[in-house]
């Protein structure tokens, strides 16, 4: 009956939260109970009706502990240990805090039988033993790996609130009172740390249960709720010290989840008490590691991988680690990195990491790829996917995808298309990697196609240029080699001449040799004829299946080079089929001479008809790469080539536009301006000339492609100095959208921000790419110079430090003060030029002040223009961060030493407010010398100057001294561009 009216308790009343108070001495339980058990009690109903005598305890304590408690505590356990075990790590990003997921923990039908238990083992007890609270943090824990947060919150709650301190008499404390322990302010239990104590019984559970809540806070995001908790319990000088490493934890994961890496990693190190050895240690470890590297701690990132590739049980984990630790080091030694990557060679070599060589290889060819060995890279790759096992399909994919994306960068587009083809989609968990091989698969096999098509109608041109004799030899090899591939004999024609004598091949099996009395297998002298014959029919041929194909020759050939010796003339005399036989003999109906050489375009027509094929193949790829990928460089290289090679192709006007475009796209715009030229030129009246008046409604690709706008908002995001937001935002970018027209500028202004932060290695490393990747544009030739200053930084500095600058009274350039109260007279500023010649300004404003008066200026309460007081050029710029400022300032200098050499252009910054800021050039006798010297630099500014700065980030003025005063004083840029505006209308 007992059983019965539980049952019937526990499915009326699933959770135990209409309970009015639990484990408080003297206490009852109200239930709503069915009518016909409204007069039956449960034991937990009758706590405080008797004595709670020490036998009673005793046998209370007992049963709710190993029968209820005990029993629920293991499942529990055994439910997060599943979890764990079916979680995977990826040690090529950075780890999760824990190695479990909490979506796994709740898809467990195993919680509820928890659940039964706890509530099982608190109503069917008196509520006055010693392990209820146990029984209700165990309930806590079980809703919370359910994920139900709320309810989990109600039981901490209460525990937090029914176990709290009570005074003598069982009065409750206010929970984080002074009142009691001596003045101490605490909100945790005081626990009994007698060894007696210890040794037969079980702490309280409400300490724990503060962490738990806490925990609780952080996964529903409450962090305000959740950081000042554990603030609390941190300087609670009763909180007992076994709990010290689990709280260090969660300030660890309350950090983690916000991306404070550093106080991540510092708390993890306390934390590390909570783990398991092995395994778990060494995962912690690996995640300090990770940590560190984020921040830049190479030296603190290199000794927790290798303490974390010491403690590991997991090979994985041992080869990631050491792998992490070659990179965290950055070193450039070839010696250093020999050594590593020889250590990572023997790995792959013992026997203890046979089932990973795959993922030993594949980390090996990331450290090739570092090294910029990429061939060594892709023979890394190749071993990767040849040792892979079935039980890791991902990483065979991930393979042919770097081999993929390899191949894509280094222009090999076939070979990338194929990689492509080889990656199992189905394995890949990243989202833009998906999108990455979607995009590039799609506009890939139109490349490949094309190029395959652009090879075979080169070969046939090459091939029809020959002289005749030459060429006919070729074809009758060719004839020959794709007869053997097809398992044809030679052809007829070549043995049926009357008047040659033809050699009848012997009947081994005729009459002739009825008379012999061995097997034909046994006769020798027959084996030895009858494999000459073979061998002068078909050649020399391995023992293997598939014997008539060539491509299965090949792929049965040794890798020590022996074998086949006709396989290498017969791949020369395949020339002729440069896209592969296939697509040859599949256009062919009987392989003969004749069919062969009608394929030539020996006639005119036939000529240019093929080049006019090659021609449209390589526009249609220059569109693909411009509109499809993205790809800008590859897409000028690609028009360049069909210009060249074709031009008078019939696309040539929009091959010339599109060539125009992608110029723009990469910031040259000197190159983007003699295209412009090129094709008024040649097509004044064509309908895309007329498209470049109105370039911004009519662009070849779409309209703000999602590309551009990333890329654009990382761009902004680098020039304003949210440098860790902007890196972490470009590689998600980078690995989504490959090399993008914005890579130039953000190479170059990473390598910028690295050298300001004395990270040389790091710049060179940006600034190699740039060279290597897009030596093109304007940027390459600064990245050569930026290289050579930076490979003899201290050189240069010690040079400098030691170097007895004195300067000669003539060659002082006037020192201007940019005070408000100072006023420039025009004899203060008035200096010769030889190179800029003054003209009048057509427009000006009336000016109001009086320079005949030898006073000091009245203060200016509006912005007023004057056209004959002295005015400094203005490069505005807008949302740039200090660094690039001072990059700016240098660029015009070094530009004005060079260009301007004859006059002492001096040049200082001014922050307005923390949007704009001013590069100041000057001052100029008067507003025409100033207009003359932005007539001169403007055009050049983007190409050659600030190349790395779009064009929305600057903007060119002119302003006087009394009126730079003001805008510093009242901060107002817009009324002043205003101003300019009205009185040189379209000037700047």
């Amino acid at each position: 009956m007992r059983k019965s009216l539980l049952n019937i308790f526990l499915t009326v009343i699933p959770a135990i939260f209409s309970l009015t108070v639990f484990a408080q001495p003297g206490t009852t339980v109200e239930l709503d109970k069915p009518k016909q058990y409204e007069n039956r009690k449960l034991t937990s109903e009758k706590t405080g009706e008797k004595k709670f005598k020490y036998p009673k305890r005793l046998y209370q304590n007992t049963i709710t502990h190993y029968n209820y408690y005990f029993n629920a505590a293991n499942k529990l356990n055994e439910i997060v240990a599943g979890a764990k075990q079916s979680f995977r790590d990826d040690y090529t990003k950075l780890l999760p805090f824990y190695n479990y997921s909490l979506d796994v923990t709740a898809a467990s039908g195993e919680l509820d039988s928890v659940i039964y238990k706890c509530n099982a083992g608190i109503l069917l007890h008196d509520l006055r033993n010693d392990w209820i609270d146990n029984l209700y943090l165990t309930l806590g824990k079980a809703y919370f790996y359910r994920k139900n947060f709320d309810s989990a919150s109600q039981v901490f709650r209460f525990i937090n609130y029914a176990w709290a301190p009570k005074e003598e008499g069982n009065y409750d404390i206010p929970v984080g009172s002074n009142l009691t322990n001596n003045g101490v302010f605490s909100v945790a239990n005081k626990e009994n740390n007698s060894i007696l104590k210890k040794a037969f019984s079980t702490p309280g559970s409400r300490n724990e249960t503060l962490l738990w809540l806490a925990r609780n806070y952080i996964e529903t995001e409450n962090y305000g709720e959740a950081g000042s908790l554990l603030e609390i319990l941190q300087q609670d000088a009763l909180f007992p010290e076994r709990l010290k490493p689990e709280l260090h934890e969660l300030v660890a994961y309350w950090n983690y989840r916000q991306g404070l890496s550093d106080s991540t990693a510092a708390n993890l190190i306390k934390a590390l008490g909570t783990a398991a050895a092995g395994f778990e240690k060494a995962r912690m470890e690996f995640l300090i590691a990770q940590l560190y590297e984020r921040i830049d701690s190479t030296t603190k990132a290199i000794d927790w991988y290798g303490r974390s590739a010491a403690h590991t049980t997991d090979p994985i984990m041992e080869v990631y680690a050491n792998l992490n630790s070659i990179r965290a080091s950055g070193s450039k030694d070839e010696a250093v990195l020999k050594e590593k990557l020889e250590n990572l060679q023997k790995m792959a070599r013992r026997d203890k990491y046979y089932g990973y060589r795959d993922i030993i290889y594949y980390a090996l060819a990331q450290v090739e790829i570092d090294l910029r060995k990429d061939s060594a890279a892709v023979e890394m790759l190749k071993r990767s996917i040849k040792f892979n096992t079935p039980e890791n399909p991902e990483q065979k994919s991930k393979s042919f995808l770097l081999m993929a994306d390899l191949s894509y960068n280094l222009g090999r587009y076939v070979d990338a298309k194929n990689y492509y083809d080889s990656v199992e989609t189905a394995v890949i968990a990243d989202d833009n990697e998906l999108n990455r091989i979607d995009e590039r698969k799609a506009a890939l096999s139109v490349i490949a196609a094309n190029i395959r098509d652009i090879n075979h109608e080169d070969s046939l041109q090459q091939v029809a240029a020959m002289p005749k004799d030459k060429r006919d030899a070729l074809i009758r090899k060719t004839v020959r080699t794709l007869r053997k591939q097809q398992g044809l004999s030679e052809e007829p024609e070549l043995s049926t001449n009357p008047a040659v004598q033809q050699t009848v091949a012997a009947d081994l099996f005729g009459a002739a040799n009825k008379d012999s009395k061995d097997w034909y297998f046994n006769n020798l002298q027959l084996k030895s004829q009858g494999a000459n014959q073979f061998k002068a029919t078909w050649g020399t041929r391995p023992n293997t299946d598939n014997w008539r194909r060539l491509a299965g020759i090949r792929l049965n050939k040794p890798e020590d080079g022996e074998g086949d010796e006709e396989s290498a003339d017969d791949a020369d005399s395949s020339n002729l089929a440069a896209g592969g036989t296939t697509s040859l003999t599949d256009s062919l109906g009987e392989i003969t001479f004749e069919s062969l050489s009608a394929l030539l375009p020996l006639t005119e027509e036939k000529l240019a008809a093929s080049k006019a094929k090659e021609a449209e193949a390589l526009f249609q790829n220059a569109l693909t790469f411009q509109d499809k990928l993205e790809d800008y460089p590859a897409a000028i290289k690609t028009y360049l080539n069909l210009l060249d090679s074709s031009p008078g192709t019939k696309d040539k006007e929009q091959a010339l536009f599109g060539l125009f475009y992608c110029y723009n796209k990469t910031g040259d715009k000197a190159a983007a301006a003699a295209i412009k030229n090129t094709l008024i030129k040649n097509f004044p009246e064509g309908d895309f000339t007329a498209k470049l008046n109105n370039i911004g409604a009519a662009k070849p690709a779409k309209e703000e492609e999602p590309a551009t706008k990333q890329y654009k908002e990382i761009y902004d995001m680098f020039l304003s100095g949210d440098f860790e937001k902007a890196e972490a935002a470009k590689v998600v970018a980078d690995s989504l959208y490959g090399n993008s027209y914005w890579t130039p500028q953000l190479l170059y202004i990473e390598s910028v921000y690295y050298v300001s932060k004395k990270q040389d290695s790091v710049a060179i490393d940006r600034l190699s790419n740039l060279q290597n990747l897009y030596a093109q544009t304007p940027l390459a030739e600064k990245a050569a110079t930026m290289i050579d200053v930076l490979s003899r930084r201290k050189e240069i500095e010690t040079y400098l430090t030691n170097l007895d600058i004195k300067r000669y009274e003539e060659d002082e350039a006037p020192v201007i003060d940019l005070s408000p109260s100072t006023t420039v007279k025009q004899k203060e500023v008035s200096t010769k030029t030889d190179s800029v010649v003054s003209k009048p300004i057509t427009q000006v404003a009336k000016p109001n002040i009086d320079t005949t008066t030898k006073v000091v200026a009245p203060v200016i309460k509006k912005y007023e223009f004057n056209a004959k007081d002295p005015q400094y050029v203005v490069v505005l710029l807008d949302k740039v961060a200090p660094v690039f400022i001072n990059e700016a300032k240098n660029a015009f200098d070094k530009y004005n030493k060079v260009n301007f050499y004859n006059q002492k252009l001096a040049i200082t910054t001014s922050p307005i407010d923390d949007r704009y800021n001013l590069v100041l050039i000057g001052p100029f006798t008067d507003a025409a010398i100033a207009v003359e010297y932005v007539d001169k630099v403007k055009p050049v500014t983007g190409s050659r100057i600030i190349p790395w700065l779009t064009a929305d980030k600057y903007t060119y003025s002119i302003i006087s001294e009394s009126n730079l005063a003001l805008m510093k004083e009242i901060k107002d840029v817009d009324s002043y561009k205003q101003l300019i505006e009205k009185t040189l209308p379209g000037k700047f």
